[in-house]
């Protein structure tokens, strides 16, 4: 064989063997993977995209905590449409490879964190086909998200909550995440930013902080379908104690008005952590994402435990768990289910149709499994003060599992629940405000009374009480600086002889909302500490009887109305309310009522009538509300503006006069500011009162 021929075959034979071995080579690690996994909660197929650090190849032993990302309105997983720039419809923008939202894998290569953004749009049941029971997907909203006051759109009831805890344990069983809550955020922007409070508030077992992006200021619906409850925004603290939160605002968003009114809302309320950042960005976007990472790192540097006292709010949903407390609920009303202040040994539970200051809901069972927290075997004195009857109801005994776990039943009309250990009794205290109320106005320059009441759900009696009001605002003064109580029993409950006094120095627009926090002491020892909110608001003054369109189910025509996307005045009929029509209040007629304003917030909305809102319901002695009506502002991109249905039961005493409290609202696209690209969609507030008479 000649010489030439052996060394062509040896040739062949060594690249054969180079090209097998380079085969068998670990290829380069993607700064990204997409990944598709089957979803239990939407019955398809689920998609999301994970960035990975710098250095996760070459250290196969180490973990990483991660940052869920949420995108907006207009996104998916691969990208977010609210920057032109990198929508993947604009492939002039230079790019080499595929746009990636806030190019995520920088910041996860650099800083050793794991990044995944999620798909929040609706799910396709149907494979090949283009839309599902008659909704275009694509079209379909995200988050299975519906403005509050539609009804020609249906809500399909997926629960995007559940569908997270799928994604979190994909990603744990699938990548070297670090399963921990101590290492796990989430954030989002827009619609996503919404989500983000929604999701982590739902789910504080399995991440520690939260934040957002120019949230949407949307009034969404969760629950299973058909029973979705109404769960604003702007009430979302109530679910994020215990959770480190932020939030990010850009002074360019059009949406600067709603995170002015987050900020304030959310800053004063009982939250474990919360700040917020303004970026210079004139539009709606999520600006200076590398700070808002910072934080989330910072807060996995510090491990932070389960928090002793938790908060809680369930939309409707009948079975749900909380740190490992599972609730069952029976109802026919589909309502909101609130906990607060709930500990080892105390839990106020109750449930309303709307919040804040809703009905409580009367006709309810609750099963309750806690937490494996109590000593297994040991017997626990349960007592419980009924916020509805304002009564105790029969105490009893549970005793623990031997997994620590106590099992119990609650009715309807809300609890204060002591959890009380029989080797080690102790005094539980707690204060009930006049009607349960939850938010709390007060006029500026005007001294008003806050009454309560105060109960002791424990088993030993108290003494030597003390309760101390505390508040940071400026403009709040609280006297006296503390109302002491002698004793109180155990199983027993008082109303407080003296009454804290109130009053705003000034209103503000900038500083209107107060956090009060009430310390209870009791033997010389803190026993609890409850938050409430204070609201300013200006002088109010009477409205002449003219100004006020009552509808009791009759129809007025060309009624003024201001436009604010047409920014002009149109004449609009007007109806509402159950009644004869004949526009008298009778017993037994619900009404909506209509305010003219001299001068709207826009230079163009003079004279014209605008919808209400009742601030001082809890206090009226003869009226009801039942629920909400929430109305989408015209032209007005994520805002909505919450209307009340006024109820005079059938047995009210006839020739009454009522003095009603209002807040109407007015609206401007306002497109001359300064700091954005943007129309700013503004409101303001004016308050106003009437008297009206029933018959």
């Amino acid at each position: 064989m000649p010489l030439s021929h052996l060394l062509s075959c040896k040739s062949f034979t060594i690249l054969l063997i180079l090209l097998s071995l380079l085969a068998c080579e670990t290829p380069k690690t993607e700064p990204y993977q997409d990944i598709a996994f089957y979803s239990d909660a939407f019955g398809t197929e689920r998609n999301y995209r994970i960035y990975l650090p710098g250095d996760y190849a070459e250290q196969p032993d180490k973990q990483y905590p991660v940052v869920y990302y949420f995108h907006g309105y207009g996104g998916r997983y691969k990208w977010d449409a609210y920057d032109l720039e990198d929508d993947v419809e604009y492939p002039a923008n230079g790019r080499l490879e595929p746009p990636f939202v806030m190019e995520w894998k920088k910041y996860a290569r650099e800083n050793n964190l794991i990044i995944v953004t999620w798909d929040g749009y609706e799910p396709n049941l149907s494979p090949g086909k283009k839309e599902r029971e008659g909704i275009s997907y694509g079209n379909a909203l995200p988050y299975d998200y519906v403005r509050a006051h539609e009804t020609e759109r249906e809500h399909w009831g997926w629960d995007f909550s559940a569908h997270f805890r799928e994604l979190v344990k994909h990603v744990d069983q699938n990548f070297r995440s670090i399963p921990d809550r101590s290492k796990r955020a989430i954030t989002g922007l827009s619609m996503g930013g919404l989500t983000s409070y929604y999701v982590a508030g739902q789910n504080k077992d399995l991440v520690a902080s939260v934040s957002a992006f120019d949230p949407a200021a949307n009034l969404p619906y969760y629950g299973p379908k058909g029973r979705q409850v109404v769960f604003p925004i702007l009430e979302m603290h109530r679910s994020l104690k215990g959770l480190a939160v932020r939030l990010t605002k850009t002074d360019g968003d059009w949406l600067k008005y709603n995170n002015w009114h987050m900020t304030q809302l959310f800053g004063s309320a009982d939250l474990s952590h919360f700040e917020t950042h303004t970026a210079d960005y004139p539009n709606h976007w999520a600006a200076d994402t590398e700070q808002q990472l910072d934080f989330h790192r910072n807060e996995f540097a510090k491990t932070p435990a389960l928090p002793a006292k938790w908060n809680h709010v369930n939309p409707g949903f009948d079975n749900f768990e909380v740190f490992g407390n599972t609730f069952e609920i029976k109802r026919e009303t589909p309502a909101l289910t609130l906990i607060e202040n709930s500990a080892e040994n105390k839990l106020k539970i109750l449930s309303r149709t709307f919040i804040p200051d809703g009905p409580i809901v009367l006709e309810e069972s609750i099963a309750v499994n806690t937490a494996g927290s109590y000593a297994p075997g040991e017997a626990y004195l349960l007592r419980s003060f009924n916020l509805s009857t304002h009564a105790f109801e029969a105490d009893y005994l549970v005793a623990a599992d031997k997994e620590g776990k106590l099992d119990f039943a609650l009715s309807g009309g809300g609890h204060w629940l002591g959890i009380n250990r029989e080797a080690e009794p102790e005094a539980q205290l707690g204060m009930v405000f006049p009607n349960n109320q939850e938010h709390f106005y007060f006029e500026e320059g005007k001294t008003e009374s806050l009454n309560f009441s105060l109960v002791n759900i424990g088993n030993a009696p108290a003494k030597e009480i003390e309760i101390i009001p505390v508040t940071q605002h400026p403009h709040l003064k609280i006297s006296p600086e503390k109302i002491t109580i002698s004793a109180l029993e155990a199983k027993a409950a008082i109303d407080s002889e003296q009454a804290f006094q109130f009053t705003f120095g000034r209103y503000s627009d900038s500083s209107f909302v107060a956090g009060v926090d009430f310390v209870i002491r009791a033997d010389q020892q803190v026993t609890d500490t409850l938050r409430i909110v204070a609201f300013a608001a200006p002088k109010a003054v009477y409205s002449p009887r003219e100004d006020l369109i009552l509808l009791d189910g009759r129809t007025l025509p060309e009624v003024p109305i201001y436009q604010q996307g047409m920014d002009s005045i149109v004449l609009e009929s007007l109806s509402g309310g159950t009644g004869n029509g004949n526009g008298i209040w009778e017993a037994g007629e619900e009404v909506l009522l209509y305010l003219r304003l001299p001068q709207g917030l826009a230079p163009k909305d003079t004279n014209t009538f605008h919808p209400t809102y009742l601030l001082n319901h809890p206090a009226q002695p003869y009226t009801n509300v039942n629920s909400l009506h929430y109305l989408e502002r015209l032209n007005q991109a994520s805002c909505t503006s919450e209307t009340t249905p006024i109820t005079l039961p059938p047995d009210s005493p006839k020739n009454q006069e009522l003095d009603l409290w209002l807040r109407a609202e007015s609206l401007y696209n306002d497109k001359n500011d300064s700091t954005s690209n943007a129309t700013i969609y503004a409101n303001q507030f004016h308050f106003r009162r009437v008297k009206v008479g029933v018959y």
